[in-house]
């Protein structure tokens, strides 16, 4: 009976360590936009912009094309397997859904985020065009300060690794005919005195730095180990 609890209480100890070097290494990161905003396209009525306004109103308003974008600085972040965009919802237009789409964006952050350029083709049609990270249709009602959560694809998870230790940006661009029956259509609007966007990543790297529990979980392993050998060695009169 004396035998089998040492050895009961050798497996805990030893089960105890292996956890420690099992535990999931996943982890959660918020990341704020460094900047984020507009650009308009060239012909329309209120295309000029401001570097400090941080309005991300994407869609067809006052007779202005306009396009969005969120800027975020990664870090050292990597081996990312997923990733969630979150907005504030603020104001849409009357009607009841409209579809957004993010986009890749090639412009370089320093350039896109300086927004008094607006109006710009070249920017313009960049924030909605390229490899799309997903399409979501969005109801226009709805409580202002709901924030909206958009599960971005693969193609972004992708992307977001190859940027690691860098900035990332993605473009929003409402699909469709916008300027159909000259009705305004728009989300986002008023969206200037709010957060910032989020973007939610989970990192699993599967081969990360060990941790200081890892260490631990290895260290008790080791120990277990040595009073294992220490019993066994006794037990022989060595």
């Amino acid at each position: 009976m004396k035998k089998c609890y040492k050895l009961a209480i050798t497996a805990a100890i030893v089960g105890f360590g292996l956890g420690m070097l099992n535990a999931a290494q996943a982890a959660t990161f918020t990341v704020n936009a460094s900047d984020q905003g507009w650009w308009a396209a060239e012909g329309g009525i209120n295309g000029h912009n401001d570097n400090d306004n941080t309005n991300y109103i994407t869609g067809y308003i006052r007779g202005t094309d306009l396009r969005n974008f969120f800027t975020f600085d990664l870090g050292a972040i990597a081996g990312v397997s997923s990733a969630t965009l979150q907005i504030q919802r603020f104001e849409g237009s009357v009607s009841p859904t409209e579809t957004l789409g993010f986009f890749d964006v090639s412009t370089p952050a320093n350039v896109v985020t300086h927004k008094n350029s607006s109006p710009n083709n070249s920017i313009y049609n960049d924030l909605g065009s390229g490899k799309n990270y997903g399409t979501f249709d969005v109801t226009t009602s709805g409580d202002p300060n709901e924030i909206l959560s958009f599960a971005l694809n693969s193609d972004a998870i992708a992307d977001i690794n190859a940027r690691s230790g860098k900035f990332f940006s993605i473009g929003g661009a409402l699909l469709g005919d916008l300027e159909e029956h000259d009705r305004e259509n728009y989300l986002f609007a008023a969206s200037g005195n709010g957060p910032v966007a989020k973007l939610v990543i989970e990192n699993t790297d599967s081969t990360p730095v060990p941790e200081p529990n890892t260490l631990g979980g290895i260290a008790v392993v080791n120990v277990a180990g040595w009073w294992l050998k220490r019993k066994r060695k006794a037990s022989l009169g060595i």
